[in-house]
């Protein structure tokens, strides 16, 4: 990844999802990493900090709701941008997240959310 280059994590355990997701972010110029689960995602947030996290709620072993609320007690991680992408129906009030989708939601609208919110926005 280029080091002006904005950098996403999008945690969804959809691998083919996830692969349409950041290719659509890629297409915008902003490098997406995936994290298939909610331990990988807080594990990789430790590692490098990302400008906005794409969050999926039902993941396997540590879910979506227990990602918001752990980044949202650490003083360090409190401040990301969060866009939820969720099955869940309807989809439940989050007010840690910037935005909230329901699934199925077009990548190239998923892209252009995470654009429109992520920090010294792209155009």
């Amino acid at each position: 990844m280029t080091p002006n280059r904005p950098r996403v994590l999008v945690v969804e355990d959809d691998a083919p999802l996830a692969h349409l997701y950041c290719t659509a972010l890629a297409l915008r110029g902003v490098g997406a990493v995936r994290a298939a689960d909610g331990v990988s995602a807080l594990r990789s947030i430790e590692q490098q900090r990302p400008d906005l996290i794409v969050l999926d709620l039902m993941l396997p072993a540590i879910n979506g709701w227990t990602v918001l609320r752990e980044l949202g007690a650490n003083p360090l991680t409190q401040d990301i941008p969060i866009v939820v992408v969720t099955g869940v129906d309807p989809p439940p009030p989050l007010p840690d997240a910037v935005a909230v989708l329901s699934k199925p939601c077009d990548p190239d609208h998923v892209a252009k959310i995470v654009t429109d919110h992520l920090p010294g926005r792209l155009h």
